[in-house]
């Protein structure tokens, strides 16, 4: 099969959309994917962010709470028969569904970049086994590390992924890769998780951005390094790219090409925010409107149900890492 050219890139989209019902047998993604064509060489593959009164009461599990709630996307990078996919959802039956859909477009060659080693990133690795799988060097080693509790779903319960496949070749500095005509430009940063890769296409101004930014708000899963992070998150501003996509967000905004910097401001002036008020005695009632109001009102973010959870969580981490510290001084904002 010859590559498809990309006016039939975004007519299989139109014919696969909403193909993959979730079903009750495991084999199954975990909920309904879509695709969204971005442009002749950009594809998204977005799953979840159900509204609030189609969520049925009982039990959670990671997926659910981590990504399906929030929603979830990965994306592919595509060329001739080759294709780059940042990130593999939570679960084999999703990372299959995006494999067969790229190689009904004509891609014959992978790439599997995962942009962090948290679980709802890295479920379907095991779908790109027979490919080459590129992470930063501290996944590679943090995946390692976890690699038998994360098989028995242990390490945030179940459901357990089991295999994992781990990534072959870490990343420690900016490398640039080819995939066909379309330069790749693989960067380290210390967001959100400290062994964090972001993916920016210079060529289009465009990052993927994993989890260094969501929408509505970030999870705060290291809090002791939130001055780093908001540092890194104020030189990342500054590369040159002009519209953000991240593995959590909006998707509509997604579909539509992406957010603005103000995606970046939002999310530093948020975890400052944290940080500045987490000896306030009311500090862990504080509602999550009252941190992203100003962002909302501007058009940044969006108000998503699901994210008053990990505000939540955001608040009684960053309380029990930062009331107790003397407040660190935060560069302004730029």
């Amino acid at each position: 099969m010859k590559p498809l050219l990309p006016s039939a890139f975004a007519a299989l989209a139109l014919l696969l959309a909403g193909t993959a019902p979730a079903r009750a047998d495991d084999t199954a993604p975990r909920a309904p994917l879509r695709t969204m064509v971005l442009n002749d060489h950009l594809v998204a593959f977005y799953q979840g962010r159900p509204d609030e009164s189609a969520v049925k009461p009982g039990p959670r599990q990671w997926p659910d709470l981590g990504a399906i709630f929030v929603g979830v996307a990965t994306y592919a990078i595509h060329d001739g028969d080759t294709a780059l996919v940042y990130d593999s959802f939570t679960d084999t039956a999703s990372a299959q569904w995006v494999r067969d859909w790229l190689v009904k477009a004509g891609v014959r060659r992978f790439v599997l970049v995962n942009s962090h080693w948290h679980l709802d990133h890295i479920g379907g690795n095991a779908v790109y086994a027979d490919s080459l799988r590129l992470a930063s060097e501290g996944t590679r080693a943090k995946l390692a590390m976890k690699r038998d509790a994360i098989e028995a779903g242990t390490e945030e319960g179940p459901p357990a992924i089991r295999p994992l496949a781990l990534p072959d070749l870490g990343i420690a500095s900016d490398t640039t890769i080819m995939i066909g005509k379309v330069r790749v430009l693989l960067r380290p940063v210390a967001i959100h998780s400290a062994d964090g890769l972001v993916i920016e296409l210079p060529d289009d101004k465009l990052l993927l951005a994993g989890d260094t930014l969501e929408d509505t708000a970030t999870f705060v899963a290291e809090p002791q390094s939130i001055p780093q992070q908001y540092k890194t998150l104020g030189a990342m501003r500054g590369w040159g790219f002009t519209k953000i996509l991240p593995n959590h967000g909006n998707p509509a905004v997604i579909a539509a090409g992406g957010y603005g910097l103000g995606l970046i401001d939002t999310t530093r002036a948020y975890i400052r925010r944290l940080v500045e008020h987490a000896k306030d005695a009311d500090f862990q009632k504080q509602p999550l409107e009252s941190f992203v109001g100003d962002a909302i009102r501007r058009g940044d973010v969006s108000l998503w149900w699901a994210y008053r959870d990990a505000h939540a969580n955001n608040l009684a981490v960053v309380a029990k890492a930062w009331q107790d510290q003397p407040a660190p001084a935060f560069d302004p904002a730029p």
